[in-house]
């Protein structure tokens, strides 16, 4: 169910923050009439600017600028895919365990994060336990490098090109609702800097003796855009571990945040730590995330205190403490 808005007035808490009451429901995580409380700065940055309305009048009529004020306010959000990713999504899922082991040795290029990777060549980012799945990452900007091979032109290769054009679409649109947001005058352009990522967990891996496939991380990227096929994705709002369940029906994915948005946002927008929780059933499992990254070949400044920062840096240091290699 998309999350919904209705903006109470501003209440002042007792340490100074203003607080906003928000109903309504991410995926099936149940929110209640919930308050967060937020620095006032950013409630009233948009109220501040170009006469713009009251926090307390901000409407929220699109999907789009729903997610968008979703993730500046609580750092989750969902999203409906459309009719055809929905399609694609379960095409990619049906298909991707067909392929030959032959064919994903050929379509590896680990030095760019790109192609097929096997288990073990991810870990986790603070504790340093490998990662329990085997990887499939689509860049869009390698399509000249990836039509040298065969791999191209199949099946697989084709839906996960068309699913990402999707998913790209929709992070792009909500970049630019949170862009709007803080009324920043540059846009941002993420088209050849992101990229997809099918994580593969096998029945084996599941019954492993640890508590988490993947342990608890934040992405360091803007934004990221996750459905998994089963439970065992789990979310760490306010610090406390809450699983996410996603309806099948209707393809919802969930978007969190990451600390490239935190340090754009002067620290305002925290990322959003997750974690993939075990099973232990011997129950294959897999995930389609598409990260979000912005243009790192360009400078940046913040959007409130408008000071320069080190996007390149920040991407790198996290990118590369997964065990991958440099973004630039």
């Amino acid at each position: 169910m998309m999350c919904r808005f209705m903006w109470a007035a501003p209440v002042r808490g007792g340490n100074g923050a203003v607080i906003l009451h928000c109903y309504g429901s991410v995926g099936t995580l149940a929110i209640q009439p919930l308050q967060v409380g937020m620095n006032k700065t950013l409630l009233h940055h948009q109220a501040r600017l170009h006469d713009s309305p009251p926090v307390a009048e901000i409407q929220a009529p699109r999907p789009m600028r729903d997610a968008a004020i979703a993730l500046i306010i609580q750092g989750h959000t969902t999203f409906k895919l459309p009719a055809a990713a929905q399609s694609l999504f379960w095409d990619i899922c049906d298909m991707y365990p067909a392929i030959p082991d032959k064919t994903r040795q050929m379509f590896s290029f680990p030095e760019c994060t790109d192609g097929f990777m096997l288990q073990g060549m991810e870990y986790a980012k603070y504790t340093g336990d490998v990662d329990l799945c085997d990887r499939y990452c689509y860049w869009h900007k390698n399509r000249s490098l990836h039509a040298n091979h065969v791999f191209s032109e199949s099946h697989l290769y084709q839906s996960t090109s068309l699913y990402e054009q999707h998913v790209h679409a929709i992070a792009d649109g909500i970049l630019r609702e949170i862009w709007q947001f803080f009324h920043a005058e540059e846009e941002i352009n993420v088209r050849d800097s992101s990229y997809f990522q099918y994580c593969a967990y096998g029945n084996h891996q599941q019954i492993v003796d640890r508590y988490y496939l993947q342990g608890k991380h934040e992405d360091g990227h803007l934004i990221t855009l996750i459905k998994p096929t089963r439970d065992g994705l789990v979310i760490f709002p306010r610090g406390e571990e809450t699983p996410v369940h996603l309806h099948d029906d209707e393809i919802i994915i969930i978007i969190i945040t990451g600390s490239l948005l935190t340090a754009l946002s002067d620290g305002q927008i925290p990322p959003m730590y997750h974690a993939v929780q075990n099973s232990y059933m011997k129950i294959g499992r897999a995930s389609l995330v598409y990260f979000v990254i912005p243009n790192l070949e360009r400078p940046y400044r913040t959007l409130l205190g408008k000071k320069q920062v080190d996007l390149l840096k920040i991407a790198n240091e996290s990118h590369m403490a997964f065990g991958n290699t440099a973004l630039a």
